[in-house]
């Protein structure tokens, strides 16, 4: 295995990295659905989205919801540290399962960058942000599907691309499991406790990504299908394949064009839902 990126290893040094990727991430939307608008940012971590679009877009007010209490601590001390411009309200929340919380048709743009792979109740989710939502608001995501070459979300253990394919899901989770363990293996931060202790192999308690309840094996039809039975129009749907040079870059949107199979050469999509007025 090739030794680890450092922002897996030191959290601020992912911190700084998560800042410019979610930075760069925004440049694929516009800034009229952010400049004088409410925004709420739907699973909002520490706050780097939510915090680099108060600074530097000028909305009315942003509310970011995260369930991590932890997170949400870390993003109102970076709000204390550096906070928005005059006239710009941010204010972060520690979320519910059982909802958002916050006020039927209280906002205009609803965020959704980089988390929909981890909502394990997609259905009554988009409901609640149909909810949230004025008429005509619009819900922005980043999404990386689950049958992509990363869709796992794994690789820090299995850097196979399409290994839930290759493999299935019970042969990942018990190599997970073994990896773990190995002397040689780096623990990532998130692999570390408070006192910066390599926490117990997780892997053990796993043999399907139902039980591990982290990512959903959510497809593009099952997503098209539930935004429309909630009431959102699909707005826009842009899907990207392999980075890279311009060479590769064309041969992943030929092989994203073929029937049945092309959705496994998605990498992530920009989506823009609008709610029916």
């Amino acid at each position: 295995m090739r030794p680890p990126a450092e922002r897996t290893v030191v959290y601020d040094a992912y911190g700084d990295w998560r800042n410019n990727s979610l930075s760069e991430s925004w440049s694929a939307f516009s800034d009229a659905h952010i400049a004088g608008k409410d925004v709420l940012d739907f699973g909002c971590g520490d706050g780097p989205l939510s915090l680099f679009l108060a600074r530097k877009k000028l909305p009315a007010s942003v509310v970011g919801v995260d369930l991590s209490v932890v997170g949400i601590e870390r993003a109102r001390t970076s709000l204390a540290q550096s906070p928005p411009p005059d006239g710009v309200s941010v204010e972060f929340l520690v979320g519910k399962t059982e909802g958002l919380p916050v006020a039927d048709q209280s906002f205009d743009t609803l965020l959704a960058f980089d988390c929909l792979e981890h909502v394990m109740s997609i259905g009554p989710v988009m409901r609640d942000w149909y909810r949230v939502l004025r008429p005509g608001g619009r819900c922005l995501i980043e999404w990386f599907p689950f049958k992509g070459p990363w869709g796992p979300h794994m690789e820090s253990l299995i850097p196979i691309p399409w290994a839930h394919v290759i493999f299935g899901e019970r042969a990942m989770f018990r190599a997970a499991e073994m990896i773990y363990d190995l002397p040689e293996f780096v623990p990532r931060h998130w692999d570390l406790d408070e006192n910066g202790r390599k926490k117990p192999n997780k892997w053990r308690a796993w043999s399907s990504f139902e039980e591990q309840g982290y990512v959903n094996k959510l497809d593009m039809a099952t997503f098209r299908k539930l935004a429309h039975s909630t009431g959102f129009e699909i707005a826009r749907e842009e899907l990207h394949s392999f980075g890279g040079s311009p060479a590769r870059q064309a041969i992943g949107r030929t092989l994203m064009a073929l029937p049945v199979v092309g959705e496994y050469f998605v990498s992530y999509a920009n989506i823009e839902l609008v709610r029916s007025p």
